[in-house]
Parts: structure tokens; C-alpha cells; sequence
């Protein structure tokens, strides 16, 4: 039997191998981790070199455009106008004018846009107008485009005309006495080029060899430079689009031009349609008799002041199509609005003398959506026209739905008052402490304080006053 120290040396060495066999695997561990945060770092720097070979791989075909760019650099700055050639260009216009008979009447740069940086290549605008038939005008644009510069028209407005008696029609032998002159404008857009823009041009390794690599490439792009030219043919017999056929060129109509007649036939055509609509609903069966009465008022009115300067207006038109619309869509309507108007309506036997239920809850719906709107004088109209047919007894289903048009009426009718008051308010004194005021009419007036006997100062406030009128607060803004 093993003594103490045998079992005591036993333990020891048991221990030291259960410590060592813990280090083991912790050393284990640990280098697992390394060895998995390696693979890793070895996986990104792969995926990095795969993204370095796919940028490198481009750069050939990078190189190749950038010095086909270069080679061409002188070509396409010499379409592009310096300030020395933007001068030649004004003066290119004047022929450009000669040639195609136009009549310019103003050439004015438009301002530069503001860049924050540097820029090669800088916009420049002109506004040109002139008068020309729309010939001279279409020549003229294509003069411009087919200059050997940069050039383009970018916007154009033609705004049409009467007959050609001169000026631009004079210029041009092609151009008959009886073409219409047009007035045009249009926005030119060329550019500058701004060599000295800063930044370096990066360096391309063996630029000498490659230059000749791709010296076919160079001439292939250099040829394809320059601006697809279009020869105008001119009217080959077609008529300007902007004349109406059916009017003879050489006929001079005194009086508005077309299109000021135009707009006044449409003026009248649109507010007697909207007036025979409002005669329409007024004849309608299930239309209440104080919406009858409502849209007769407003026919009536219109047609007063339609009316008004007819014969004027009438005289106006001169032009033969638009003559026969007047008389179609204008006049004739007229006629028949009010012979309409004028007609007696067959009265419907009533049963009852006193406005039916359903047309008394429309009306207080009516009124109270124009009260809240702002309309107050059609909700005191809309009451007043049938005030006779609500005298109903306190006995009545109907007599709440009359106290509430009752009150509608009269708080329109005091919003209306109040508004025509003449309260000319100067200014105001707030007092978070104590009674604010109202300089009002030169007078001064504090909270609580009777202008006239039925009309109280309430509240003040720094943008608005409030005032008790009649029982009803209203409120009045700077």
C-alpha cells in the first residue's frame, strides 16, 4: 500500500497533466482563431485583387479614347468660337440677314451662369428677334445651324402677323406683296473654350507608339467631327402655316387683329353658356323654389351685363368666321335666354303654404356653409327669398329648422353690417397686465369700452381686435 507521499507525488503529477492538457486546447483554440482571421484577410485581399485586375484591364481601352480625345482636341476647339470669334460671329448674323431677307430688330447676350469651378467648355447665349415671313424665318434658322461654328438654336417663338407691306417682305425677291410678316425670336447657344483650366493632364506611358497604334482610330473620329449640314428648300410651293386660308391677303381689316377677337368671342360664347346652364337648373323639376329664384336673379344679371356693351363688342367682329359664330353662339342665344326668361311659369298646386321640410333642412345647410365660407350676402338672399313661406307655428315639425335659418339670417346679416361699419384701426397696445387698446378712427379705446351703443370693444390682440356687435363677436385684422 502506497505511503502518503507516493499518493500526494500521484495527485501532483494528475494535476500538472490535467493543466497541461487544458493549455493544449486553449492553445488550440486561439490558433484556430488566427487561423480563420488569416483565410479572412487573405479572402479580402483576393476579392481587392480581383477589382485591380478589372480596373486594369479597362485601362487599354481608357487609354486608347483619351488619346484619340487628344489627337482631335485642335478640331473640336476650332468649331467652338474663342472671344475673337465670337465677334466674327455678331457680324456673320449681319449676312446671314442679307441672305435670307430677314429684319433684325435686336442681339443681346443673355447673362453667364456663375460656376463655382473651372469649366472648359463655357455656355454663351444670344436672344435674337427680328421681322420676317415664316420663310425668311425657317432660311435664317438654318443659315445659323449650318454655320461651320458650334451654333445651335435651342428656342424659337413666332408670333404671327398681318400682310407683308414692307421691311422684311421688301427684302427678299422671292417674297410676294401678300406674305404675312411674322415677329420672331430666338435664343442662339454657342460655347468658349477655356484652354486654361487647372489641372494636370495625366501622364500615358509611351504615348509616341501608342499615338501611331491607333493613328487609324485618330483619322476614323477626327472625319466623323463637324455639323450634319441640311440645305432649306424653301416654300416649294406651300402655303405659311400661320395664315388662315379663307382670309384673302389682300384684303386690310381695320379694327383688333384676329386674335384679339378670337378672345372677345370666346369671352361672350363662355358667359352665355354658363348662363343658359343656370336657366336650365332653374327649370328643373326638383329644383327648390328658392334656388329658382336664385338662379333667375343671377340669368338676369348676367344677361344685364352682357348686354351692356353688345352692340360695341358686335361691331367689333369683322372677321367673317367669326361673325357667324357671334350670330350662332352669342347673339341668338341671347334672344332665347330672354324670351325664356320672360315666359310665365305654370305655379305647381301647393298643399301646403309653408316651405316642405326637405327644402327648409337645405336651406339651413346652405346657409350654413355659406356663413362659414365668407359668402354672407348669398346666405341673406337665400333666406329673404322665401321668408313669407316660413311664418310656421312653434306646433310645427318645422319650426326648429325655421329658428335656425332665422339665426343664420341674422348673424349674416349683422357680419354684413359690422363689415360696412367704417373702422379704420391705427394701432394697438397689448398690456399682458391690464386693459390692451385700440387706437381706432383717432380715438383711443381700451377692453371693455362702448364705441356706439351697439358696438363694444372685447379683446385686443397685436394683429386683430375683437369687437361685440348686435350680441355677436366679430373680429377685425390690421
Amino acid at each position: 500500500m502506497a505511503n502518503w507521499t507516493q499518493k500526494k507525488l500521484l495527485a501532483v503529477i494528475g494535476g500538472s497533466a490535467v493543466g497541461i492538457c487544458l493549455l493544449a486546447a486553449g492553445g488550440v483554440y486561439y490558433a484556430q482563431g488566427l487561423i480563420e482571421e488569416v483565410e479572412a484577410n487573405v479572402k479580402q485581399k483576393r476579392e481587392g485583387i480581383t477589382a485591380a485586375e478589372a480596373k486594369i484591364a479597362k485601362i487599354p481601352a481608357l487609354q486608347k479614347d483619351v488619346i484619340i480625345l487628344r489627337e482631335n482636341l485642335d478640331e473640336y476647339v476650332r468649331i467652338l468660337p474663342d472671344t475673337r470669334e465670337l465677334t466674327n460671329f455678331v457680324r456673320q448674323l449681319n449676312q446671314f440677314e442679307r441672305q435670307s431677307g430677314i429684319n433684325g430688330t435686336g442681339l443681346q447676350m443673355k447673362p453667364r451662369r456663375e460656376s463655382k469651378t473651372a469649366e472648359r467648355f463655357v455656355p454663351i447665349e444670344y436672344t435674337y428677334e427680328g421681322s420676317a415671313t415664316i420663310w425668311q424665318a425657317l432660311k435664317f434658322m438654318n443659315l445659323v445651324e449650318n454655320y461651320r461654328r458650334f451654333v445651335s438654336i435651342n428656342e424659337f417663338s413666332i408670333t404671327a402677323g398681318g400682310g407683308a407691306t414692307g421691311g422684311a417682305a421688301d427684302r427678299n425677291e422671292e417674297v410676294g406683296d401678300r406674305e404675312a410678316v411674322h415677329q420672331v425670336r430666338f435664343t442662339l447657344q454657342t460655347y468658349t473654350y477655356n484652354g486654361k483650366v487647372e489641372g494636370k493632364e495625366a501622364p500615358i506611358p509611351d504615348y509616341q507608339s501608342l499615338k501611331e497604334v491607333y493613328a487609324e482610330d485618330i483619322w476614323k473620329s477626327r472625319v466623323a467631327i463637324g455639323v450634319e449640314g441640311y440645305e432649306h428648300k424653301g416654300p416649294q410651293g406651300r402655303r405659311d402655316i400661320l395664315v388662315d386660308p379663307r382670309e384673302r391677303g389682300d384684303v386690310h381689316l381695320e379694327g383688333p387683329s384676329r386674335a384679339q377677337q378670337r378672345e372677345l368671342l370666346d369671352r361672350y360664347v363662355t358667359t352665355v353658356t354658363k348662363l343658359r346652364e343656370m336657366l336650365q337648373r332653374a327649370r328643373k323639376s326638383d329644383t327648390t323654389l328658392f334656388e329658382v329664384y336664385s338662379l333667375e336673379k343671377g340669368v338676369r344679371e348676367g344677361l344685364e351685363k352682357v348686354t351692356g356693351d353688345f352692340e360695341s363688342d358686335s361691331n367689333r367682329i369683322s372677321y367673317a368666321p367669326y361673325r357667324l359664330r357671334w350670330a350662332q353662339d352669342v347673339a341668338k342665344p341671347i334672344e332665347d335666354l330672354r324670351a325664356q326668361l320672360n315666359e310665365p311659369v305654370t305655379p305647381q298646386r301647393e298643399t301646403d303654404m309653408f316651405l316642405p321640410m326637405k327644402e327648409l333642412q337645405q336651406l339651413v345647410a346652405d346657409m350654413d356653409a355659406d356663413c362659414k365660407s365668407g359668402q354672407l350676402e348669398q346666405a341673406k338672399t337665400r333666406y329673404e327669398a322665401v321668408a313669407t313661406r316660413l311664418a310656421v307655428p312653434a306646433s310645427d315639425a318645422r319650426h326648429g329648422l325655421v329658428v335656425q335659418a332665422k339665426s343664420w339670417h341674422v348673424k349674416a346679416a349683422t357680419a354684413l353690417d359690422f363689415k360696412a361699419l367704417d373702422l379704420k384701426i391705427q394701432g394697438v397696445v397689448v398690456n399682458r397686465g391690464g386693459r390692451s387698446g385700440v387706437l381706432l378712427n383717432g380715438e383711443t379705446y381700451e377692453e371693455g369700452d362702448y364705441i356706439s351703443d351697439d358696438l363694444l370693444v372685447k379683446m385686443v390682440e397685436e394683429e386683430q381686435v375683437w369687437f361685440v356687435f348686435r350680441g355677436l363677436t366679430l373680429v377685425r385684422t390690421m
